[in-house]
């Protein structure tokens, strides 16, 4: 997430800097551009975790680990479902956020709080993984939902019922994202100067 977050933010300055923005832009609407990079960068995204998903699917099956590979297949899905939408949320946010610089060197000062929510639920999950309340509450949290309900469910704290409403919760805030990260990205991507 954070790797193909950072290409969408330096694709957008890129194309704010050299100013090829304000030539997509007289062809394509700005929310379709938007549209693009997110879409574009989700479905590589999503290959690569299907892709690593698949390696880990071959590794335990050629060492004779069915057990695990067993416990393993229900988490991994929901981890790949919860993952596409956790991705288009924080790809929307990496967007508008890179938008509102003009230079690729100014990318960091937008981009650190939509990297801190991508790397905290992997360090709780690290230091907390062994305390239910914290992992229930990472359930729930956006952002976190994609580590810590696969997390819940591999560890079998979860009922069948908690992942369907984590997920509604992530799918409505990944519609609140899109629409804010919409707004910001077209007010600010032709504007230049100081953010």
């Amino acid at each position: 997430a954070s790797l193909f977050g950072g290409t969408i933010a330096q694709s957008v300055v890129e194309e704010k800097q050299t100013r090829v923005v304000e030539l997509l832009i007289s062809a394509i609407p700005v929310r379709a551009l938007l549209a693009g990079k997110v879409l574009g960068n989700t479905l590589l995204a999503m290959g690569q975790i299907l892709v690593l998903a698949a390696i880990a699917i071959v590794g335990l099956t050629v060492t004779g680990q069915s057990e695990i590979l067993q416990g393993l297949g229900g988490p991994i899905a929901w981890f790949a479902v919860f993952f596409f939408f956790g991705f288009i949320l924080l790809a929307s946010l990496f967007a508008a956020a890179a938008a509102m610089v003009s230079r690729q060197e100014d990318i960091g000062s937008t981009t650190t709080p939509i990297t801190m929510l991508v790397m905290a639920p992997y360090f709780l999950v690290i230091f907390f993984n062994d305390n239910p309340v914290v992992l229930g509450i990472m359930s729930y949290v956006p952002f976190s939902a994609p580590v810590g309900m696969p997390m819940r469910l591999f560890l079998g704290e979860a009922q069948w019922w908690e992942p369907l409403l984590s997920l509604v919760i992530l799918l409505v805030t990944c519609v609140a994202a899109i629409w804010v990260g919409a707004k910001i990205y077209e007010n600010s991507l032709l504007r230049m100067g100081a953010r």
